[in-house]
């Protein structure tokens, strides 16, 4: 006969287990993980040559860490985390399907999966921004992995437009097809700096790079006001904030 004993002691080691897992997801360190993670996927392995000769499956790899750390975020929130998973599991299965898939139409899907699982991230981690609560560390690094992730989803806005309208953009470089020139030309449209090497030509990829652009001020502009008005408002003495620690 089963020791009831036995059993409260599994339901409470399995209760402490769960509870480490979702303070260890939520936890700051998993936000700068992620954090790190877009960084080094953007930046880094772009300006050191790393996604050469095998780019596409790095950059795959990459990505895929990138989302299921991202995903994560939302542990604490169920219904959200559920949602969240299941649109990353679409969006990675289609990911690596491409590998044996390889016609126009499921790479354009990939496409569109890709950028519906980052614009996502972008939501989980701007419900955790813009809520109540005083400015903390976390809160600004999930700003600026949001920010990053703008860059990120744009550049698939592109992508899927030059692929829907052929020719919507000019180069004076030459071929620029590639994971990294859509990146590139994706966060000088963000920033607003626009060399001018690379060109949108067609009404499609002129309104997207509008967009782009418009969506870069716009966000820091209501992000800072947003900071401002809570750290002036943790300063009232009968401030109702409360931590996000």
């Amino acid at each position: 006969m089963p020791n009831p004993l036995t059993k409260d002691r599994r339901r409470a080691a399995l209760h402490k287990g769960r509870v480490l897992i979702a303070q260890t997801w939520e936890s700051q360190l998993n936000l700068s993980l992620f954090l790190g993670l877009l960084v080094v996927t953007i930046f880094l392995m772009p300006a050191l040559g790393l996604l050469r000769p095998y780019g596409r499956f790095l950059f795959d790899l990459m990505f895929s860490v990138v989302l299921i750390s991202g995903v994560a975020i939302a542990w604490g929130q169920r219904r959200l985390f559920v949602f969240s998973s299941s649109v990353a599991s679409v969006a990675l299965i289609m990911r690596w399907a491409a590998w044996w898939i390889r016609t126009d139409d499921f790479a354009l899907w990939r496409e569109v999966a890709t950028l519906a699982s980052v614009a996502l991230v972008c939501g989980v981690l701007l419900s955790q921004i813009f809520r109540t609560g005083i400015v903390t560390t976390a809160r600004v690094q999930g700003a600026v992995a949001v920010y990053l992730l703008l860059g990120l989803g744009w550049a698939h806005c592109y992508e899927i437009a030059n692929r829907l309208v052929p020719g919507s953009f000019q180069s004076s470089v030459g071929s620029f097809f590639s994971v990294v020139e859509w990146y590139y030309y994706s966060f000088a449209t963000l920033t607003t700096l626009g060399y001018g090497d690379i060109v949108p030509i067609k009404p499609v990829s002129r309104s997207l790079a509008i967009g782009e652009a418009l969506t870069g001020q716009l966000y820091l502009t209501v992000l800072i006001a947003r900071l401002v008005a809570l750290e002036v408002m943790s300063w009232q003495p009968d401030s109702k904030l409360k931590s996000d620690d």
